[in-house]
């Protein structure tokens, strides 16, 4: 008999489902890990599994074992017809398919789980196995945090010491918050608020050892949800423990007299512990104070703007799941500036459903609440001493109410392990609240008639996804040969893989970008065909995805040479998809100068310095075809800054701003009594350290407050130490630095500043005969963003020739600010006047 009943559940599939999702669990990196070879094949068969798993239960057992109830079948019908309707009417279908799939996945696994869980037993010894994983994980996330993390970080401060600079530990840099193992600090933290109410069940049932075993691991994941510095998290945790002392005060046996102060006493205490993040504090003191601009704030604020944008548009079917990466700076706002460029998610599960599905992605979640609500009240009315113990049915709807409230805030639908955890709940709540009864099932044929349909779409799928993969692995054994320098073997397995996969923007742009990057280093008559060669690829990648601003970009790059009225259209579209992106003007400019139009050059060159001012100290516009233009720019520049103060409304907050920026521009020109009247009303304290050393007035830096300016300025007037002093001048950065080799003083720079230093007759003349440097922007993140890892990391071709003293050492005097929606508003009409003008 046990036999049979293995037999009929599926055992092994069971298992193996069980087994993949406990590896995705665990596995370090686990969200980025599943987009690279080969643990994208295995993330496919773990989403197929769950459907192979259903399909042998169908086959074997009467229809109604499989049951929801409550009306919750009609919902999930409702919204499988939601996914269609918005595959079929998604702008990029493949990656709708793709991820309609995944969603289909854990559909399955929701039913495959209902139809395992035939007895009240089965339910606990399912939620004992998720709290032992949890604990696993909570284990697994502090271990690789500590040793990854926070022990490198005490020893780069330690480092930092030898230069005198005094740091501590900072949970406001992202790369020290505890991102271990599934590779974002959001993510572990849902999946805590997620699991923390469970084990909070599993100890309120429990009895002995194992009491404490799930105490334990609740209390060792509050330390780790700590370590996350998710506000999100900490917010959505406090919110279900002040609902959970409601529930209890109206539903808990014992008095009111001992419920009251116990919960209040918990809800204080995490109160408390979320307080002792500084980070977190700072929100709170931000909030309270009315300063909301913080870039963490805005760039939600961005990404849900940009969803609301996105199911506007396609209000009955979405942009399609998997759209969001591919079109996501068509919708983005001029005003956003540089914050949240490009997004793979949008910070806010409901504006990504909005996004990707329309009117379906509020519909069915609006849905899922009401059933919920409804079988819970039902549940109350009509308790059954056969069900789940109702500790772990609370615990249970505390996971899910902490999970909806973080989502608020973030998308972690996509996360094997929260969207398991999910399904496994919804499963375990619909068996509690749902008994199969002896309802009639459909005749055995018709039961089988949907195994076959299901197989038949699986293994369409399947080979659907063959090609798909094929060309992920090929694309990874050609990464893999262009790191040993086979270009040939690189080439080769790229073109094969787009031919496999042709809606794949990734394999072209790889291929062309690095085409490109040879074709600098080459000699000219090789050079000649690998950028041709690379232009080609950048338009087929283009021709995929045509909304990514770095494809036309670095297309135009390519084309300046050879074709610049191309690059004047490519860069056009640059500007378009992302206006304030540093020297995406600077191209259009160049292209235009190129085209012999030098009036409409210089308007794109003025209106890349208005939002990156530091680029007027480069000493590229002292050099050939730009000499000419830098007389008129200036002009322009400053013109341009007196028409933007004389049009400010008394108060507005740009007037400190632009004074300070056309306070910098004067100086840098050598009128310091026009500066001197700008800094008087938005200097800075160094800008007048800066202002007073160039006028020749004493300068008490060892009084000023530590920043690279500060020690930059003693390293002028202390030339014993000038040395020392420009190298703490260098590590005293606020970057969030994750490698420590990156933060340090390259000596032979250092050697560099200290002898322009020593040839300059003054400070200010040092300023303009510093070293200089040409690096190039990495497009860090590319491969998350574009949900491939497995590449190359692209670095834009913008020749970049920068002043070292200025941008290391004083950037403040001319600050681009990353998110300020109002100067960014200021600037796009001049923007798309240019633009205009030119398609004229």
């Amino acid at each position: 008999m046990k036999s049979t009943s293995t037999s009929q559940d599926g055992t092994l599939l069971g298992l193996l489902t069980v087994a993949l999702y406990a590896v995705f669990t665990l596995l370090p990196g686990s969200s980025t890990m599943m987009v690279s070879w080969p643990w994208v094949f295995l993330w496919q068969a773990a989403l197929a599994l769950p459907i192979l798993w259903l399909l042998w239960q169908l086959w074997h057992k009467p229809l109604r074992a499989f049951r929801l109830g409550g009306g919750l079948d009609w919902i999930v019908a409702l919204g499988v017809i939601g996914l269609i309707v918005s595959t079929l009417g998604a702008e990029f279908p493949q990656q709708a398919r793709w991820y309609g799939w995944a969603a289909l996945g854990g559909v399955a696994a929701v039913y495959a789980l209902r139809g395992w869980l035939t007895t009240p037993r089965r339910c606990l010894r399912l939620l004992q196995g998720q709290g032992g994983l949890a604990i696993a994980f909570i284990l697994v996330s502090l271990g690789l945090w500590l040793s990854q993390i926070y022990w490198p970080e005490l020893a780069r401060l330690e480092t930092l010491q030898q230069y005198g600079v005094e740091q501590s530990f900072n949970f406001n840099l992202t790369s020290l918050r505890n991102w271990q193992p599934i590779g974002h600090q959001n993510y572990v933290a849902g999946y805590l608020v997620l699991m923390l109410p469970l084990l909070a069940g599993l100890a309120w049932v429990g009895r002995g050892w194992q009491r404490w075993l799930w105490l334990g691991g609740g209390l060792l994941g509050l330390v780790d949800l700590y370590t996350t510095s998710s506000r999100g998290g900490w917010l959505a945790l406090i919110a279900t423990a002040v609902v959970a002392l409601a529930v209890a005060l109206l539903r808990s046996p014992l008095p009111k007299k001992v419920v009251l102060p116990a919960g209040a006493v918990g809800v204080i205490a995490l109160v408390g512990l979320a307080l002792a993040n500084p980070r977190i504090r700072q929100l709170v003191l931000a909030l309270l104070s009315g300063r909301t601009q913080s870039g963490e704030l805005a760039y939600r604020f961005i990404t849900n703007a940009v969803g609301w944008a996105m199911g506007k548009a396609h209000p009955w079917s979405g942009i399609g799941l998997g759209g969001v990466p591919v079109a996501y700076q068509a919708y983005r706002p001029a005003w956003a500036g540089r914050e949240a460029e490009l997004q793979f998610q949008l910070h806010g599960t409901p504006a990504q459903l909005w996004a990707e599905l329309g009117i379906w992605g509020i519909l069915i979640p609006l849905l899922l609440s009401g059933w919920g609500l409804y079988c819970t009240w039902r549940w109350l009315r009509h308790p059954s001493p056969n069900q789940l113990l109702a500790p772990l049915v609370w615990s249970l709807l505390a996971g899910l109410l902490a999970c909806g409230l973080i989502s608020l805030t973030d998308y972690q639908l996509d996360i094997l392990c929260i969207s398991g955890g999910l399904a496994l709940y919804g499963a375990v709540l619909a068996t509690t609240f749902h008994s199969p009864g002896s309802a009639s099932s459909p005749p055995q044929r018709i039961t089988r008639g949907l195994v076959g349909l299901g197989l038949g779409l699986t293994v369409a799928m399947g080979v659907w996804l063959v090609p798909i993969h094929r060309a992920w692995q090929l694309s990874s054994q050609g990464f893999a040969a262009i790191r040993q320098d086979d270009l040939p073997t690189f080439v080769q397995t790229l073109e094969r893989a787009h031919q496999l996969a042709p809606w794949e923007p990734y394999y072209p742009y790889q291929l062309g970008w690095k085409l490109g990057d040879l074709s600098y280093q080459a000699p000219p008559e090789v050079a000649e065909r690998l950028r041709r060669d690379a232009i080609t690829w950048f338009q087929r990648g283009l021709k995929a995805s045509p909304y990514q601003e770095f494809g036309h970009s670095n297309l135009g790059w390519l084309q300046v040479q050879v074709e610049p009225k191309a690059a004047v259209q490519s860069f056009t579209r640059s500007a378009q998809l992302v206006p304030a992106k540093q020297g995406v003007f600077f191209g259009l400019g160049f292209s235009l100068l190129r085209a012999g139009q030098p009036e409409q050059a210089t308007e794109a060159m003025v209106l890349e310095l208005l939002r990156h001012p530091l680029g007027l100290t480069s000493p590229v516009w002292q050099t050939g075809q730009f000499s000419p233009l830098y007389a008129p720019m200036l002009a322009s520049l400053e013109a341009r800054y007196s028409e933007f103060l004389e049009q400010l409304a008394p108060g507005n907050g740009l007037t400190r701003y632009l004074h300070q920026l056309r306070g910098s521009l004067r100086w840098w020109q050598g009128d310091l009594a026009g500066a001197e009247a700008d800094w008087t009303i938005g200097g800075t304290v160094i800008s007048r350290a800066v202002l007073d050393l160039a006028q020749g007035q004493p300068v008490d830096a060892a009084a000023l407050p530590d920043s690279p300016g500060k020690f930059a300025i003693l390293a002028w007037q202390t030339p014993s130490e000038r040395r020392a002093l420009l190298e703490k001048a260098w590590v005293t950065q606020p970057e969030d630095l994750p490698q420590l080799e990156e933060g340090l003083p390259p000596p032979e720079m250092i050697d560099q500043l200290v002898q322009s230093m020593r040839a300059a007759e003054s400070f200010d003349q040092w300023l303009h005969i510093a070293p200089t440097w040409e690096p190039r922007s990495k497009r860090l993140g590319f491969g998350v963003l574009s949900r491939h890892i497995d590449g190359l990391l692209p670095a834009d071709y913008l020749p970049r020739i920068e002043n070292v003293a200025m941008v290391k050492f004083f950037e403040e005097l001319l600050p681009s600010p990353t998110y300020r929606p109002e100067w960014d508003r200021a600037l796009q009409p001049q923007r798309q006047g240019l633009i205009q003008s030119l398609a004229m």
